[in-house]
């Protein structure tokens, strides 16, 4: 297997490296979109009203939450009467750490990989992971491998895996979830490729142009390559006992000075996970509004759309997850912490005391009236995809 250090990168966004160092501050003015701040109307919750900065990228499933907190006006509902929200909207995740660190946003919506090391920054500021708003058993959220639409045609995933023997490998972003993936596979297989960083934008151009063989990336990046022609599935987490989650990380002094308003976005995001069981095809118009460069069909492929089943992929995506302290979830944080620790990523192997903070979530499902986890997200084969319900 190649060496870290022999692996070419082509990366614009390079996961480790800022994510590793202070240097990473220095990215918390730059690729940031604020919408303007809309006052809550006065049904809001009692409590001192917050001017609230959120981070998110809806062009990463599990900021889909965030899209129907923002588009369907949830937090309005739950944030204290008279808070303003602000969107810094992003395509990736460490300008979001970045942000919450320099105490640009109070909360935002990361990967797994990043937001393990957000909290690992203390020294910087106090950062703690509230929800697990999203979580895929299967690793079909980011843990996706597609190659080449010219590839071979392989009749299952073992073959695909072996195909990629001495390919290049796209894989978006270094200490990401992807790298966490394709090195798992890697090892499991002992396959030698060349692997290259990159921005999860750009991997569809560099499959398209046949500069990478293979790419591991996440939805909705997945459906559109697919949507597009320009490659297929051939194997996702399903097959190795690889996962996938989302976490809502806030800054502790937030959660100290304000605890109604840090209660109640967790109230309305937990709202908002329910939403997306209920509600497929308004969810995929949400999305569609903040994500102009897919079409529908792409978005409900991402979220709802089956996996071909020669890829080994299993008809359970996501689950709308809530808690962190599940087996499964806190099997997957130990894991992830110590892949970060070999990779020289953190000098820490597991999280900082308090770092993974349940109370929150607790105190919401508790309110709510519900039982974390809510369940997965449905799932549809791609021919029952209805364009007139997607508002195509």
């Amino acid at each position: 297997m190649q060496s870290a250090d022999a692996r070419k990168s082509r990366s614009r966004v390079v996961w480790g490296s800022l994510l590793a160092s202070g240097l990473l501050l220095v990215l918390a003015g730059c690729g940031t979109t604020a919408t303007p701040a809309t006052p809550a109307p006065q049904q809001g919750t009692s409590g001192t009203p917050v001017n609230l900065n959120v981070g998110y990228f809806p062009s990463w499933e599990g900021g889909l939450s965030g899209v129907i907190v923002k588009k369907e006006g949830l937090w309005k509902k739950f944030l204290p009467a008279g808070s303003t929200v602000h969107w810094d909207t992003q395509v990736v995740g460490p300008p979001l750490v970045a942000n919450l660190l320099a105490n640009k946003d109070q909360l935002a919506y990361i990967g797994d990989l990043p937001a393990y090391v957000a909290t690992a920054k203390r020294s910087i500021a106090d950062l703690r992971i509230v929800e697990n708003n999203l979580f895929s058993p299967t690793g079909q959220m980011c843990s996706i491998l597609v190659v080449r639409a010219n590839a071979p045609h392989f009749s299952n995933y073992q073959q695909a895996v072996r195909w990629l023997n001495g390919k290049n490998i796209g894989v978006s972003g270094k200490g990401s979830c992807g790298d966490r993936f394709v090195t798992s596979i890697m090892k499991k297989e002992h396959i030698h490729a060349n692997v290259e960083y990159l921005d999860p934008t750009i991997i569809l151009t560099e499959l398209k142009s046949g500069k990478i063989d293979a790419a591991q990336t996440f939805e909705p990046h997945v459906a559109q390559i697919v949507a597009q022609g320009v490659g297929r599935v051939v194997a996702t987490g399903n097959d190795f006992n690889e996962h996938d989650g989302d976490f809502i990380v806030m800054r502790k002094d937030f959660i100290t000075q304000h605890p109604a308003a840090a209660l109640g976005w967790v109230e309305a995001d937990l709202t908002a996970r329910h939403f997306s069981r209920q509600h497929p095809y308004r969810t995929v118009r949400d999305l569609a509004t903040q994500l102009p460069g897919y079409t529908p069909k792409e978005l409900w492929m991402a979220i709802y759309g089956r996996l071909p089943a020669a890829s080994g992929a299993s008809n359970v995506n996501t689950v709308a997850q809530g808690t962190f302290t599940t087996p499964a979830v806190e099997n997957f944080t130990q894991k992830s912490f110590q892949f970060l620790y070999s990779e020289k990523i953190l000098p820490i192997s597991r999280p900082l005391p308090g770092a993974m903070y349940p109370n929150l979530v607790q105190e919401a499902a508790k309110k709510l009236g519900i039982t974390l986890p809510l369940g997965p997200l449905p799932s549809y084969p791609l021919s029952a995809f209805n364009p007139a319900k997607a508002g195509s």
